[in-house]
């Protein structure tokens, strides 16, 4: 309990009556119905909500559904002091509470929209970082919150990247009405309130669906074997269309793998071997399988989708948008194909990876070999001299409608130019021209993964890639059938 200080009444109508409170202990309270809008109870759940976000994202755009008192816009304010901060609040009365409260600097008063929330959002066309929602009638949610055309609208004003708060309560229905369009990463509780958090499908969450149309490269029969070297003996296609895989043998020792939703068919005539199958999205475990305790595979992989985007790059991030425009204005350099012997060269000249650099142009002359002109070494050169500064090597698969990222570099002498980005940019404008729908990044980095790797995956993640993070695999020992004599 608190010892009231002082009390007084707002009349309000749309409220009716708001009281204000002060405490000893507690400080300022703001109630509506006996039910707090606002005072220390929020304000701890908002500051562990927060918590949630990464200091380190770039929140530069912040909006509040539900003023309230203000208490939330101060965690805000303190978590990201720099972001400009929109509000949507449906009570006048209740902005000016939060003003007498001084709930916000001076120097940093947000910007106050008093209007209905469910009309204001489906009109905005910004978009945000981060979205706030704390919308309550007392202790009550309105049914709108939870329409497909509010959840909606909310999920096309949520940046690709950003992450959006909802405050339940006990209003546990709407987690599954915003789960149609949002993918949920955590819930938040304090005392007898939750906050869920939602992102965007594909930012990095264990079953979250791929975009519908999306054919996994190692279900491209060409891709699959074209990853071997020609002719190679202890390794041959098997599999089903959907859950195609590659068996193969060292010695005695035999091994299949897929790579799909739908699970592989149990061979008892071939030679007894370890089955391994990678499910993409599936969470579940049929019977006769185990759930492997390591990752055999990428931990992660991420692929941009390009289908009704022309203008593609205003999905990327507003850096990457900045060093694309740089790089359209900068005439020293241009972007060409070249022969794997250059790309190799200039590759060779960056110093980087002495250890596996050999390897890459390997499986690269692998790559040529099978797919011929299906592969593309894109160098961005000197125009005057001729000198390549940077390479990306993709790999198109038709069938699959995927072009892979497969090998790239950047001499350190031209770090601060453009060029990684205008790659990317030539990658993407390429599948366009010749109908691919998704260039696919490979590996992006994921806790777990070795951490020279986050500098380039930092670099991919800013051009938006759906993030498939994989489940851990499935594993079964599967032994040959014997036959009668």
């Amino acid at each position: 309990m608190d010892i009231v200080l002082k009390e007084r009444k707002v009349p309000s109508e749309k409220n009716g009556v708001i009281t204000v409170r002060r405490g000893l202990r507690r400080g300022f309270t703001v109630l509506v119905d006996g039910f707090q809008q606002s005072g220390a109870h929020l304000a701890e759940l908002w500051r562990r909500s927060l918590w949630g976000v990464p200091e380190k994202h770039p929140v530069k755009q912040v909006l509040l559904l539900g003023l309230g008192g203000g208490s939330c816009l101060r965690n805000v304010r303190r978590r990201f002091p720099d972001a400009h901060v929109t509000v949507i609040e449906w009570n006048p009365a209740m902005v000016e509470i939060a003003k007498s409260l001084k709930f916000f600097h001076t120097k940093q008063i947000p910007e106050i929209i008093v209007g209905d929330a469910y009309e204001v959002v489906p009109k905005m066309n910004g978009r945000f970082d981060l979205i706030l929602i704390d919308l309550f009638r007392g202790g009550e949610t309105e049914p709108r919150l939870a329409s497909d055309e509010m959840v909606a609208a909310l999920s096309r004003i949520l940046k690709p990247d950003g992450y959006l708060l909802l405050n339940v309560y006990k209003s546990v229905a709407l987690i599954p009405a915003f789960e149609r369009r949002l993918s949920r990463h955590g819930t938040f509780s304090y005392k007898y309130d939750l906050v869920a958090q939602f992102r965007h499908v594909g930012q990095g969450r264990v079953g979250d669906q791929v975009p519908e149309g999306f054919v996994h490269p190692m279900q491209s029969p060409d891709y699959l074997v074209g990853g071997w070297e020609p002719g190679a003996q202890n390794a041959s296609l098997v599999g089903k269309p959907g859950c195609l895989g590659m068996r193969w043998h060292f010695g005695p020792i035999w091994i299949e793998s897929h790579t799909s939703d739908i699970p592989p068919d149990i061979d008892r005539d071939a030679p007894s071997r370890l089955l391994i199958w990678q499910p993409m999205t599936k969470l579940g475990k049929p019977a006769g399988w185990h759930r492997s305790w390591i990752q055999m595979n990428p931990l992660q992989h991420g692929f941009a989708d390009l289908r009704g985007k022309t203008e593609y790059w205003k999905d990327w991030s507003d850096h990457a948008q900045r060093h694309r425009k740089k790089w359209f204005k900068d005439e020293r350099y241009e972007i060409v194909e070249v022969p794997l012997s250059d790309f190799a060269a200039a590759y060779h000249k960056t110093g980087k990876l002495p250890m596996i650099r050999k390897d890459f142009i390997r499986m690269l002359d692998r790559r040529i070999q099978y797919h011929g002109d299906r592969v593309h070494l894109f160098a961005a050169r000197d125009v005057r001299t001729g000198q390549i500064i940077s390479g990306l090597a993709v790999v198109d698969v038709p069938d699959a409608s995927v072009s892979m990222h497969t090998v790239a570099f950047l001499h350190p002498k031209f770090e601060k130019t453009s060029a990684g980005t205008g790659l990317i940019d030539h990658w993407f404008s390429h599948c366009q021209k010749t109908g691919i729908r998704f260039p696919h990044f490979g590996l992006l980095w994921a806790p777990g993964d070795p951490g020279a790797w986050k500098g380039y995956s930092k670099f991919k993640r800013q051009f938006n890639p759906h993030l498939l993070l994989y489940p851990l695999p499935l594993i079964r020992f599967v032994r040959r059938q014997k036959t009668a004599a």
